[in-house]
């Protein structure tokens, strides 16, 4: 029986997080009892009471029914025992329609439908509640109608065809099981919402953690590029309405590859977390920061009112970087380039901002990483200029108006030529001939130096050939090996074969590095510049003096010419004490090495004669000629052999 007992009245808890659905159910069910308690108060005033005239006591007593009802529905809506009084009151009708009808049978069923009513509560109590009430009138009236007791000048009756406890017993009977069946059901349906309320919670957080992913980033948990750009119309519009401004910030990460190569990307995945760390700790709360992807951030700062106000928060960033940071195990430097544009100064369309502090992180980096830049319109314009001519020097490539240039390599003793250096111009069908100040920085940063490398590759070794086929079997041409091509291409193969396929001496070409190129990857630059040497090609060290190469390392390499860079040349004073000047060391120094010395950017005869007196083998330079086309350099040679 206990058991029973428990089944019935012991019902599944409803979760914290369906409580809320759960009283809006019982709050809509609230709704519709009390437009039921009104229509059976408006039945009991103008219908049932037709019979017998209890006009007066259908309005009054749905009166003292319905009125409280009504008056506690502000304040108990939704509660546990606004529910109960709910069921009393629907129960009290079931007595004024027995009474109105004198206790016919057909008012009882009033008393079962009521009940069936109730289980939109999803309740057993308002179920007692209401067998209880309807249990309690039976004896009661059943007791008055024995005692032929009056009320409102009627008797009292709740059976119109005599009265009996056997009677009132047997519905009582017929309530209880009414009861425990409806009980069940309403149990069942309470499990089942349980239920839907529970799935429904695991979609809606389902949805909530996919929503949460997608607009974060995994690794580091901060928001994303679309969670940017969603927030960022919003930061838009509260400064447009607010008339305040606000700055994205772009930050990028400093050679971070090198960290994902050297140390592998579980050191640069940690890595990545701590400037996530970094950042949140540097600005306030309210700003947004995003990691947009890879190596690259950004800082959406609202609600300032000067650019000076931006300047403690940047350069806190900047300084936080450069700290010694413990990775795993491994101690770590970074630096970080910043690039800032402003609403509404700058633009007022979110798109130009982003491209805009984009630009300006770019020109951080230009300037030597480490650092930050806002943006300006000569900026902008600077930026837009080059874009320009990297789209024209794709096109330029096709339409073959790059050539290369011959500046002559005399002997100093002799004046005769010896060799030319092979120089990149580009012959614009329009512009002229624009200089490689302008495309090269251009090219080497965008990749597009590649192409222009194995073209110069390809371009020196057909000219070579010609040369020869002209005669000048003796004649070396050097060409200039950009850092990208080196590092990024088989430039070993790539001489290999267009020197094979053109039937060309090794001999005859040479390449020309930087300090700056031999001193990265070490040992991989060894490697190769060894492979090249043993096919026969020459290599040169340009611009000799302006690097941070050691004497140990000239030494190493193998090396066949230094060349000394213009600066030194222009040291050389036409009347003063030429004693102390580096020029003098570095010619001692191929010297002493063995090396040939080519100096370069000769441009006046007392220039020529010291480095002549001095052991100078080789002069390039205006004193002699410019760089030139390659016919007038093949007019210049067979004008020499005359």
């Amino acid at each position: 029986m206990n058991t029973v007992m428990n089944y019935i009245f012991t019902y599944p808890r409803i979760p914290f997080f369906a409580k809320g659905s759960f009283k809006l159910l019982n709050i809509q069910a609230d709704k519709v009892m009390i437009g039921l308690l009104v229509l059976q108060w408006f039945i009991a005033t103008f219908i049932t009471s037709i019979l017998y005239d209890t006009y007066y006591y259908g309005f009054f007593g749905g009166a003292l029914i319905v009125i409280p009802i009504l008056i506690l529905y502000p304040f108990l809506k939704g509660d546990n025992f606004y529910r109960y009084f709910i069921a009393i009151a629907l129960m009290l009708f079931s007595v004024i329609f027995i009474q109105q009808y004198l206790g016919r049978i057909e008012m009882h069923f009033h008393v079962f439908i009521t009940m069936a009513i109730l289980t939109l509560y999803k309740d057993i109590f308002p179920l007692l509640a209401a067998a209880l009430t309807t249990t309690i009138h039976h004896i009661v009236f059943n007791y008055l109608q024995l005692y032929e007791v009056s009320l409102f000048d009627m008797p009292v009756m709740v059976f119109n065809y005599g009265c009996g406890f056997d009677i009132v017993l047997l519905h009582a009977i017929f309530v209880v099981s009414e009861f425990l069946v409806l009980g069940y059901l309403i149990r069942l349906q309470r499990e089942h919402n349980i239920d839907l309320n529970i799935a429904r919670n695991k979609v809606f957080e389902l949805n909530k953690e996919l929503k949460h992913t997608s607009l974060h980033d995994s690794l580091t948990g901060l928001p994303n590029r679309l969670y940017l750009n969603e927030q960022i119309e919003k930061v838009k519009h509260y400064a447009d309405e607010n008339s305040k401004k606000f700055a994205i910030i772009f930050l990028d990460l400093d050679h971070f590859k090198n960290i994902n190569d050297t140390l592998g990307h579980d050191i640069g995945d940690a890595l990545l977390q701590t400037v996530a760390n970094i950042l949140r700790n540097g600005v306030n709360k309210n700003d947004l920061i995003t990691r947009i992807g890879g190596d690259e951030f950004i800082i959406v700062i609202s609600d300032f009112d000067s650019d000076d106000e931006l300047l403690p928060i940047i350069t806190n960033l900047l300084r936080e970087f450069r700290k010694e940071l413990l990775i795993k195990g491994y101690s770590l430097r970074l630096s970080a380039s910043i690039g800032i544009s402003i609403f509404p100064d700058d633009s007022s369309s979110i798109r130009e901002l982003m491209k805009y502090a984009d630009i300006a992180m770019y020109n951080a980096k230009a300037d030597g990483r480490d650092n930050f830049s806002f943006f300006t319109q000569s900026l902008n314009t600077k930026i837009h200029n080059e874009v320009d001519i990297i789209n024209d020097m794709q096109r330029a490539f096709y339409d073959n108006e790059f050539k290369l240039y011959y500046q002559p390599k005399v002997d100093a003793k002799s004046k005769k030529i010896v060799g030319a250096e092979a120089l990149l111009r580009w012959i614009h069908h329009e512009k002229g001939l624009i200089g490689p100040d302008v495309f090269i920085p251009i090219s080497e940063s965008t990749g597009f130096m590649l192409s222009l490398g194995k073209f110069v590759i390809q371009e020196s070794s057909l000219a070579i050939r010609r040369f020869s086929d002209l005669g000048y079997n003796g004649l070396k041409v050097s060409i200039n090996i950009s850092t990208r091509q080196f590092q990024n291409t088989d430039l070993y193969q790539d001489l290999k074969e267009e020197l094979s396929k053109n039937d060309v001496d090794p001999k005859q070409l040479g390449i020309e590095i930087t300090e700056s190129i031999m001193m990265q990857h070490i040992k991989k630059t060894l490697t190769t510049l060894q492979e090249i040497k043993n096919l026969g090609v020459s290599i040169y060290i340009d611009d000799f003096g302006t690097g941070y190469s050691s004497l140990s390392y000239l030494k190493k390499f193998p090396i066949d010419t230094l060349k000394i860079d213009k600066s030194f040349v222009d040291d050389i004073s036409e009347v003063g004490n030429n004693d102390e000047i580096l020029l003098n060391t570095i010619l001692a120094m191929g010297k002493s090495l063995g090396l040939d010395v080519v100096a370069e950017g000769v441009e006046h005869e007392y220039q020529y004669s010291y480095l002549k007196e001095h052991g100078c083998e080789i002069i390039q330079g205006y004193y002699f000629a410019k760089p030139m086309p390659e016919e007038e350099f093949i007019k210049l040679l067979h004008e020499e052999h005359l």
